[in-house]
């Protein structure tokens, strides 16, 4: 706990596991200056009771997980809150019209962190198709030596679902190494835009991205329309030697639909660095798969994205004290 001079308008980050706010670091400096009471927890609340007392007679909750759900339940009882600032820029796990109804500004940092997401999926698809991790493995492991066979990257269809600013970037990514990109229709935006994404990309409807990929990656948000996007029909029409990646939200894809694809044969392999579940469970039994690479939602956390971040975040606090 950091406590200063004003015991009013506390402020409380409620969820920082893995570590970002350290009391340790320059980004104390940060918290210092706002002169306020403020209370930092190192681990993840458990449900909404836990939440709801970590925030009990706070001005500002600081969210950094989407694992942390802000529900009309969290808000109803909590009446001393007048601020959720996220740390990141999607609100799916934020009732935002809820907080609106009780008079609670919501904050986020848009487009925070799309050059580091829309690198991690890039790594995934060349750890993926490369076998890197296979390769390395038997190297270290087992003392060998292996020649193993694998697929260029260059001349493959990329599928993007979703066609925000990661999709958008990953598709000029994927472009750039010779890929042939389908992104799903744009919505949403200007037709300057639009324009700009169709040089690089071939929009088309989901059916047609599924059936002619090769690679698909997931970049949309987690509505209650978009939960389990990539079901039981979705996965009978992706090709057998396709591959999947998701860095968006675990519920996106049905994960036990996932792991019978993958066993069965029906595609190649998958790459997440999200899960239903968050840490993914200790028996989750996409981690006996060979053909399937996990990351820890780290997708975001470059170094130099984390401290530009954090100078917004605190910037968003400092506004609505």
């Amino acid at each position: 706990m950091i406590v200063n001079d004003i015991n009013m308008e506390k402020i409380v980050i409620i969820d920082d596991e893995t570590e970002i706010f350290s009391v340790k670091t320059e980004i104390s400096k940060g918290l210092n200056s706002l002169n306020r009471e403020i209370d930092l927890y190192y681990s993840r609340p458990e449900d909404n009771a836990e939440i709801i007392s970590r925030i009990k007679d706070s001005h500002t909750v600081v969210v950094t997980k989407a694992t942390t759900k802000i529900d009309n339940d969290v808000i109803e009882n909590s009446p001393s809150l007048k601020h959720i600032a996220v740390f990141g820029t999607a609100l799916d796990h934020i009732d935002v019209n809820a907080a609106k109804r009780n008079g609670i500004v919501t904050t986020s940092i848009p487009n925070s962190f799309t050059m580091s997401v829309a690198e991690h999926t890039i790594a995934m698809i060349f750890s993926l198709i490369k076998k890197i991790p296979q390769i390395n493995d038997r190297i270290k492991n087992n003392n060998e030596w292996p020649s193993i066979e694998v697929d260029l990257i260059n001349g493959k269809t990329m599928g993007i679902i979703g066609s925000g600013m990661i999709g958008e970037q990953v598709a000029k990514l994927t472009a750039s190494l010779g890929m042939h990109v389908i992104m799903t229709p744009v919505i949403r935006v200007g037709n300057e835009r639009i324009r700009t994404i169709e040089e690089f990309a071939e929009v088309a409807d989901i059916n047609m991205l599924l059936e002619n990929s090769d690679v698909i990656s997931i970049h949309t948000k987690l509505t209650p329309e978009t939960r389990h996007l990539i079901d039981i029909e979705e996965f009978s029409k992706i090709k057998r030697n396709a591959i999947i990646i998701n860095t968006a939200r675990g519920s996106l894809i049905n994960q036990s639909v996932l792991y019978d694809a993958l066993i069965t044969g029906k595609i190649a392999g998958a790459a997440l660095d999200v899960f239903e579940k968050e840490p993914i469970e200790e028996t989750n039994p996409l981690k006996t798969l060979e053909n399937v690479i996990l990351t820890s939602h780290n997708g975001a956390n470059s170094k130099e994205l984390i401290y530009k971040s954090i100078v917004a975040l605190l910037e968003n606090v400092k506004q609505n004290l």
